[in-house]
């Protein structure tokens, strides 16, 4: 760091909003002061922690690893001063600025998109950033507040709450039932083949009248799509393990036959995952609770 030279809080809150909008314009629309301010200030933090932070490009800016890492840093700090300016300013209840967030794309199209719609009708104040993806995001580095994924993801550092149960089931087209075989039992369907999600490796556990039972299937199509997995089970490609909700009408209607239901599947419930700094927020605790009230007991 340049001697006399001090970090000023204005210049760490452009770089931040660089990082989590993409773009030079696009945090100077968030900031609401002109690109050429934001790009002053960023330059002034790179000169002041003698470090280039940024890559800028014509398509935008991202950081480098230097950058990444006081991302990670900074914000958590930043974070940390917006709960504190809540508690002082008595904003507990009042729900407002920035909120990004992950859903899976099956959830979010079957069951999160009108509850996020209807939130962000409850809070006119708070801006909403949704992503629909089926990965599972670098949270600090992409600037994620929320994440609300199915399973287990692999960062230790984020806290992990149980959001609802999911009840899941094997589904397959009665054309394809009636030419391979309904299976008694959950050994007979490893001679069928199975649609996979991307995510799914494919040892999939029945609780039967003995216990657990554990199949290992056999797939000849995997994607990453709940919307592609539920065509290829309607075209009659095979079977698909898929949370209910995605199939309730199909069944009704008679296009897909629940395999096995007798089995049930283990399945996996839907968890939130959130960096800590973040979790003491107002508009986090609002968007937790929620979803609790709206998805309980489980979907």
């Amino acid at each position: 760091m340049q001697e006399h030279s001090r970090v000023e809080l204005l210049d760490v809150i452009a770089f931040i909003r660089v990082v989590e909008t993409g773009s030079i314009g696009n945090a100077a629309a968030r900031l609401g002061i002109a690109k050429s301010m934001v790009s002053r200030r960023v330059s002034r933090l790179e000169g002041v922690l003698g470090a280039q932070l940024l890559t800028r490009t014509p398509r935008g800016t991202t950081p480098t690893d230097i950058g990444r890492e006081y991302h990670a840093r900074a914000g958590a700090g930043l974070a940390e001063l917006e709960s504190a300016q809540e508690v002082v300013n008595k904003l507990t209840s009042e729900v407002s600025g920035h909120l990004r967030i992950q859903v899976q794309t099956a959830f979010g199209e079957f069951v999160f998109a009108p509850l996020l719609a209807e939130f962000a009708l409850l809070h006119p104040r708070l801006q909403l950033d949704i992503r629909f993806e089926d990965r599972q995001v670098d949270m600090s580095a992409e600037a994620y507040d929320l994440s609300i994924w199915v399973g287990a993801v692999s960062d230790q550092t984020l806290i992990t709450r149980k959001l609802a149960s999911v009840q899941w089931v094997v589904v397959a087209s009665p054309d394809y039932l009636d030419a391979r075989g309904r299976p008694q039992t959950p050994a007979e369907m490893t001679s069928h083949d199975a649609l996979l999600h991307a995510l799914d490796t494919g040892h999939w556990r029945f609780q039967g009248p003995e216990g657990w039972e554990h199949v290992r299937m056999n797939s000849r199509f995997r994607t990453s799509n709940g919307q592609m997995l539920l065509a290829a089970a309607l075209a009659g490609l095979g079977m698909a393990l898929v949370p209910r909700f995605m199939v309730d009408d199909s069944l009704a209607q008679g296009e897909l036959e629940a395999v096995l239901p007798v089995f049930p599947h283990e399945g996996a419930d839907l968890h939130i995952y959130m960096p800590a700094a973040r979790s003491r927020i107002a508009r986090m605790r609002a968007l937790v609770n929620f979803l609790y009230e709206r998805l309980a007991p489980g979907v």
